[in-house]
């Protein structure tokens, strides 16, 4: 099947729906690169093994070094991320290097709090690693819709981040860009770090060589980076806690620790970064002292003033008492940690979440409908219910109803099992196409729908001759 068309529709609704604010300043972490603009294979290039292991879904988000598919596994029905390395990356890079460090750092901690690799994929020109899927979103679009978080939610989660840098502080890897970006929700809601692609490990423990006295590149985010770091001094672990901070500051405030305006460089941020304070945290009825206290200790500019490591920090937060604390607002609903990250706690609101994430290039693969199911009955959702949440949505984003889905692909399944060998002839072909055209189905849709039923008719041909 040629999934190009498939690929491309879905990246410009990706690019869509991700592209930022023109008003807010982006940085990016540096690392020496090629003078040609970064390109990314599409995703019928990937290692062969890899497509004919896992059918790719849609794209989830890019970087500076790679970009994220969700695919599904076609044997177990599983959902993974795929992530390609840039095109070209050749094997005697820096990036190509990184990207193998990074699936062997990912693969060796093995942590809940970490995002698990299961394999690293390549051939003589693609490499890819294969992780877990989440599903659960980010810290950073958390921090968007709700702004200010609740002070013990943030504190769930920046214990669960911490427990993960313990983890990885005690193999002597630093993980250099610890941001709400690289914070993922799992299905239970369990934070876990991604991405340490730029992470620093001792050549003594296998790392790439990196030159100290090299001034002319930053690697990090700088509106996340210790002052040591972004100054480009000597620096240890005390720099994934700096930025552990800066997230914490973000999730209690609402706002990053500085909010430079004008034109930003990375001189200015290492101005600011060097020379200003962040505005203190108010402590409140719903906010304790303590929190504030120990939020501004670990934005210390000076290493020795913040906690010595993270297992320290998170005893410290362990200990913050809350008795007797009000929310930040009476009228707000409760917001929990729950299924596939923080969510308002409507089940329905959760269920809708999950589906409008599915639903983001229009179809729902049988993998992801079984995911959605297990939800909803775990969420005590009734199937018509469910279903009738998915139709809203599909309204609203003006996709096929469900039943013109399930129409489309049991003519479809009809028309497969009476075509010998499941190859379609020009006058069945015809037919199907009069049928979502009638059905209102995009051609990129009803090519999913046709894949995933020839795949499902094989599977059951197969599972009925035993073999």
């Amino acid at each position: 099947m040629d999934i190009n068309p498939l690929f491309h529709s879905a990246q410009r609704l990706f690019s869509r729906i991700h592209k930022p604010a023109e008003s807010e300043p982006s940085f990016e972490t540096t690392l020496p690169m090629s003078n040609e603009d970064h390109e990314f294979d599409s995703p019928d290039t990937l290692p062969p093994e890899v497509l004919k292991r896992y059918l790719i879904r849609r794209p989830l988000g890019k970087g500076a070094f790679g970009i994220v598919f969700l695919a599904e596994d076609r044997k177990i029905g599983r959902l993974v991320g795929v992530k390609q390395l840039v095109k070209r990356s050749g094997r005697d890079s820096e990036i190509y290097e990184r990207f193998l460090q990074e699936a062997r750092i990912g693969a060796q901690l093995d942590h809940p709090n970490i995002v698990n690799v299961l394999a690293l994929e390549e051939d003589e020109l693609s490499a890819c690693i294969i992780m877990e899927y989440l599903g659960g979103g980010s810290l950073a679009s958390y921090i968007k819709k709700e702004k200010k978080i609740e002070p013990q939610t943030a504190i769930r989660i920046i214990i669960g981040v911490l427990t993960g840098l313990d983890a990885a502080h005690h193999v002597m890897v630093i993980h250099r860009d610890i941001k709400p970006q690289n914070i993922l929700f799992g299905p239970q809601g369990e934070p876990k770090i991604s991405d340490f692609g730029i992470a620093l490990l001792p050549e003594i423990a296998g790392g790439i060589p990196e030159n100290p006295n090299d001034k002319s590149r930053i690697i990090g985010t700088p509106l996340y980076m210790a002052p040591e770091q972004i100054s480009q001094k000597p620096y240890d672990h005390r720099v994934d806690l700096y930025a552990t901070g800066a997230v914490l500051y973000e999730m209690l405030t609402g706002k990053k620790i500085f909010s430079p305006r004008g034109d930003i460089t990375i001189e200015t941020m290492r101005n600011l970064i060097m020379t200003i304070e962040p505005d203190p945290i108010e402590a409140s009825q719903s906010l304790p002292h303590a929190l504030a206290a120990a939020t501004m200790k670990l934005l210390s500019k000076k290493p020795a003033d913040r906690f010595a490591d993270a297992r320290s920090t998170i005893i410290a937060l362990e200990k913050i008492d809350f008795s007797g604390l009000q929310r930040l607002s009476d009228s707000k609903p409760e917001v929990r940690i729950g299924s596939f990250g923080p969510f308002i706690s409507s089940p329905a609101a959760m269920l809708e979440d999950v589906i409008r994430l599915f639903l983001v290039d229009s179809s729902i693969s049988h993998a992801e409908r079984r995911e959605l199911d297990r939800r909803a009955e775990r969420l005590g959702v009734s199937r018509a219910h469910a279903r009738a949440i998915e139709n809203k949505i599909r309204v609203e984003l003006s996709y096929p109803t469900l039943e013109a889905v399930e129409d489309y692909s049991e003519t479809a399944r009809t028309l497969l099992l009476s075509s010998p060998g499941g190859k379609l002839s020009s006058e069945q072909r015809e037919q199907l196409d009069s049928k979502r055209q009638e059905l209102k189905i995009s051609r990129e849709e009803a090519l999913v729908l046709e894949k995933e039923m020839a795949d499902k008719i094989r599977y059951q041909a197969l599972a009925g001759s035993g073999k």
